[in-house]
């Protein structure tokens, strides 16, 4: 039908194409037939993004049917393939993106033959980051370890060591005063109460609690549980120390009272703590040796403390031990401190490997990628041979009349 409009001030205009592809240098110089011409067109997946972000490149005579190998090879040439992205193919007669590697493993190919400079093939491509990319740090770009995923939040680390040097020594300062009777004024056990609360345990915890959110799981794990730890040990000092008084309560006359069945209680939360140390110790390996070195002195200290309800000498051993620990639990606050001041490695931190140890000293991160969307994941679906299919549900008939048989 031919319909004509009358009123040309309303009637649509044809588009105007002003792209084209000179075509005088794609004609062989012997036949002068003109070659195939594609057309690649590529982008990020990214929320919003889609073929109109796409970026191009002009694929001069590739082959007339061509495999999947041959698009990997001209993508990779191009530069367009890196490492750490997932490559996917639009499938036009089958309307959905899929993987290369699908695409090679289930037979699918394209033909370019009536391709031409003036009607290009063409070909579309998704890219998926699948890596985290390099940070920059302090004006320059350094690649983190794979596992790694450090978060631009402020890294409070330094403040959770500082508290456990301190609660350390102050701890420290108590046995004191029981082991060398009048060396400790009395006034220091009404302070070290509210100490061991909010530093030991209240700082701790909140250091622990940031730590999640910047991703460090072996820092959240630590400071929280170990902040836990003081603020019932802290709240045991507040109530027998401000809120008795000598001989007016039964916390107080059980505090006084010590006996078998308390060295067995007080033992049995050593251990308890022993053990979460002894697993804090294990994921050092991974980190360095300044952390290694801290978590082994506490489970020292710890593994001798469970033993000073029975043993007098177990007390000294602890003690000079507690110093050890305080003292060098503050060596690592200094160290972390500064080196993350610094942007650098100002102090040494001995790291048990180079390649994959992170970067700080009392960090490590847990598994990443663990919470993928459910797009990327079905992208990466594992892709199977339709005729490997069928042969494996064969096998499987044949196995269960076997099995009928035996039966």
């Amino acid at each position: 039908m031919d319909i004509r409009m009358t009123n040309t001030s309303s009637s649509p205009k044809k588009k105007t194409l002003h792209t084209r592809i000179n075509s005088t240098y794609l004609h062989k110089p012997e036949t002068k037939e003109t070659e195939v011409v594609v057309v690649v067109r590529y982008f990020l997946d990214r929320p919003n993004y889609g073929i109109h972000d796409a970026a191009g490149r002009i694929w001069f005579r590739p082959p007339a049917l061509c495999t999947p190998e041959d698009v990997g090879s001209y993508l990779t040439q191009q530069s367009i393939a890196l490492e750490g992205l997932l490559v996917e193919v639009y499938l036009d007669k089958l309307e959905c993106f899929m993987m290369l590697a699908a695409c090679e493993k289930s037979g699918v190919e394209w033909d370019f033959s009536d391709t031409s400079a003036h009607q290009p093939g063409f070909l579309n491509i998704r890219l998926t980051d699948l890596e985290p990319e390099a940070e920059a740090v302090a004006g320059e770009t350094r690649q983190q370890p794979a596992q790694s995923q450090i978060s631009q939040h402020a890294n409070s680390t330094p403040l959770g060591l500082f508290a456990f040097s301190m609660i350390v020594g102050l701890e420290n300062v108590a046995l004191m005063a029981e082991l060398l009777p009048d060396t400790v004024d009395e006034r220091f056990l009404i302070t070290y109460g509210p100490y061991g609360f909010f530093v030991g345990g209240l700082l701790q915890l909140v250091v622990g609690i940031f730590q999640v959110v910047r991703g460090n799981l072996y820092g959240a794990t630590a400071f929280s549980a170990f902040g836990c730890f003081w603020l019932a040990n802290g709240a045991m000092q507040i109530l027998s120390h401000h809120f008795s008084a000598i001989g007016d309560s039964r916390a107080d006359e059980l505090l006084q009272d010590g006996n078998d069945n308390d060295a067995w209680g007080y033992c049995l939360r050593q251990v308890y703590i022993l053990a979460f140390c002894c697993a804090l110790l294990l994921q050092t390996l991974v980190m360095d040796r300044l952390s290694t070195v801290l978590i082994a002195l506490t489970c020292v200290k710890v593994s001798i403390a469970a033993f000073t309800g029975w043993s007098e000498t177990c007390k000294w051993i602890e003690f000079v031990l507690g110093w050890m620990l305080s003292a060098f639990a503050y060596y690592v606050f200094v160290v972390e401190f500064t080196n993350q001041v610094y942007h650098r490695d100002f102090f040494k931190t001995y790291k048990w490997s180079e390649n994959h140890s992170p970067e700080e000293v009392f960090g490590a991160p847990g598994r990443h990628g663990t919470l993928q969307s459910k797009a990327k994941r079905l992208r990466q679906a594992n892709y199977i041979n339709p005729r490997m299919v069928r042969g494996a549900s064969v096998k499987m008939e044949s196995s269960n009349d076997d099995h009928v048989k035996t039966q």
